[in-house]
């Protein structure tokens, strides 16, 4: 889909908005929404790989549907193309689906692909009207992963219970499997932190069949051409669980989230990484079918938020505990540190003014970088680290339609820019904007 397909769409929802309206008959519910984005970024790519001169890849089509079957029994499911630089190529997919019956206040089930509870606003993190920036805290709710942590297919159970005067609490402990897709981010990370460990690891006991050649020569081949391809993740599972207090006090409430998910990759390697290989040249280039695993051995957010009325104030904190290995040996073995403060003022009643400070350390033990940055010349200090200072302003037109824009200053490159960018070309100071469009229906 093009910028000219993109503006058409957004004209004709514009003009004829009777074409899109909720769709209700009985207890049979169909809404959805339509969004357009623009990114803008200075020095270095965001989300997109061409950010730096402005992108309208970033959009999102979804349509749901839901039906109150009894008292207790209900259905919904929820379709959405998404596009978001490489990622989604507005591909229509399942987004979730789910029966749920609830057999009282106190306890329900769902099966299916259900949302994730995850921090306070992972499961509704769809829905523009329900946030008041364009992007979630990207500490947590990091966008780049949000195809796999948006939905868990498997089984899981919910309800609220009564505190009396602490209030009510609200749970969810589900246990399932989650996909990835071809397109997702992770898979390049991956890709290249398995080649970086090859190379650390195997590449200086390699020489390669090239008589004639000065030892320089060979193993500066062997570098060049030990790399990982072909990366595929099979997830095992994943397993958790929230607890939400709604306290006594109006507008408070605190959360506590938990998940686990341990996954097995297979990957091959370019070129043979065993010596033995070596005496052979068809051997030796035919590469390795090798393993690994990718293991979040725990994650953990702790939730805080108070609306008081036109003033909502938010804090979350998470640590990730994760380990990845590649040909038994160790690419990470360490404790992502994530927090955000947000503030948002509903004012004129139609606009909110956000302010938001956000931080992210891959390893809370290394928070200058400088054990990350010793690993190689390639790697920079401030590829380990992420702090952003955001402002945005939300409009609310009207019940169907929100205008958001923001601005973002923000120090390091964590969270996959090496990725979108060439590492060598990764600037530590760095701003983006960020304006999107959405009409709900």
């Amino acid at each position: 889909m093009n910028w000219k397909v993109v503006v058409s769409l957004m004209v004709l929802v514009m003009v004829f908005p009777s074409t899109l309206l909720a769709f209700e008959v009985g207890n049979f519910h169909i809404n959805g929404f339509v969004a357009q984005g623009y990114l803008d970024s200075s020095e270095n790519n965001f989300l997109t790989e061409d950010s730096e001169e402005g992108s309208t890849q970033f959009r999102e089509i979804g349509v749901t549907a839901q039906s109150q079957v009894t008292d207790k029994l209900r259905f919904g499911l929820q379709l959405l193309s998404r596009d978001l630089g490489d990622v989604g190529n507005d591909q229509i997919r399942l987004d979730w689906a789910y029966a749920d019956y609830r057999f009282n206040d106190q306890i329900g089930v769902r099966l299916g692909k259900v949302k994730l509870p995850l921090g306070l606003y992972n499961e509704g993190r769809d829905t523009d009207m329900l946030r008041p920036m364009v992007f979630l805290p990207q500490s947590i709710y990091d966008e780049t992963k949000r195809d796999l942590l948006v939905a868990y297919t498997g089984g899981g159970l919910y309800g609220n219970l009564s505190l009396g005067a602490l209030g009510d609490l609200d749970y969810h402990g589900f246990y399932g499997t989650i996909a990835f897709p071809d397109d997702a981010i992770l898979n390049d990370a991956l890709t290249n932190n398995a080649t970086f460990t090859l190379r650390s690891n195997v590449g200086p006991s390699l020489v390669p069949v090239a008589p004639g050649s000065t030892p320089q020569q060979k193993q500066g081949f062997v570098m060049n051409n030990l790399y990982a391809q072909n990366l595929e993740i099979d997830n095992d599972y994943i397993a958790g669980g929230s607890a939400v207090l709604n306290t006594s006090v109006e507008g408070l409430r605190f959360g506590l989230s938990y998940l686990r998910v341990q996954n097995d990759l297979d990957f091959k390697s370019a070129i043979s990484i065993y010596p033995a290989d070596y005496s052979d040249p068809a051997l030796y280039l035919a590469g390795s079918d090798l393993s690994g695993t990718l293991t979040n051995e725990s994650t953990w957010v702790g939730s805080v938020e108070y609306a008081l009325g036109d003033l909502v104030l938010a804090a979350e904190y998470a640590e990730t505990a994760r380990k990845q290995t590649f040909a038994d040996y160790t690419g990470q073995d360490a404790t992502s540190q994530a927090y955000y403060l947000m503030a948002s003022y509903t004012f004129m009643e139609k606009f909110t003014l956000s302010l938001l400070y956000d931080v992210f350390y891959s390893d809370k033990d290394d928070k200058d970088g400088k054990d990350f940055a010793a690993t190689s010349l390639s790697r920079q200090d401030f590829f380990s680290w992420r702090k952003d200072f955001g402002i945005g302003l939300r409009y609310d037109v009207n019940a169907n339609w929100t205008l958001k824009a923001e601005y973002h200053d923000v120090n390091g490159t964590a969270l996959f820019m090496t990725v979108l960018n060439d590492p060598a070309d990764l600037e530590e100071d760095w701003d983006y904007v960020a304006f999107k469009v959405s009409y709900n229906f």
